[in-house]
């Protein structure tokens, strides 16, 4: 449930991961919001999950490195009711949504290294997600080769084609 827009410091806005890079950075993408929040100073506001004491931020990624970038102290953020694991439920289905392979294995990638979604069978985090079990049961697939050279393609029914090589 959607709260409220807020006026945030950058510096109070939490990153869902420490250890790993939730949003790969793509110097293209980061340069291109420059270009667009540069004339103007503003952009869409980012989206964040507030606790009672933090703020997580689960949309917004490129555009926050591009505020720091040049210089903004203070960003407005869509706040969400929900805690740190709603946030990334929130990254997460939000990015299954998207066609593109890459954003798909980065997916896969954080959902099988981070401790609490790890450690969820392939029936739980369907339910969680909103897809379906042999999705999760390829990850855990992937995971238990120690992620070898992997191909994902998406088939015209948008279902997922795994090829480990």
């Amino acid at each position: 449930m959607k709260l409220k827009t807020l006026s945030l410091a950058i510096v109070t806005v939490n990153p869902l991961l420490e250890n790993i890079e939730i949003a790969p950075l793509g110097e293209q993408i980061v340069a291109s919001f420059i270009q667009e929040i540069e004339p103007t100073r503003s952009c869409s506001a980012l989206k964040a999950c507030f606790n009672g004491t933090d703020y997580w931020l689960f949309d917004g990624y490129h555009r926050l490195e591009a505020m720091r970038r040049l210089g903004f102290n203070s960003s407005l953020v869509q706040i969400y009711k929900g805690s740190r694991r709603d946030a990334f439920r929130r990254y997460i289905k939000s990015k299954l949504r998207c066609a593109h392979t890459k954003t798909f294995k980065h997916c896969i990638r954080i959902l099988s290294e981070d401790q609490e979604w790890s450690n969820l069978d392939a029936p739980e985090l369907a339910r969680l997600f909103d897809r379906k079990q042999v999705f999760f049961k390829a990850v855990r697939h992937l995971k238990s080769h120690g992620w070898p050279d992997v191909t994902v393609r998406i088939n015209k029914h948008g279902t997922l084609n795994f090829t480990i090589r």
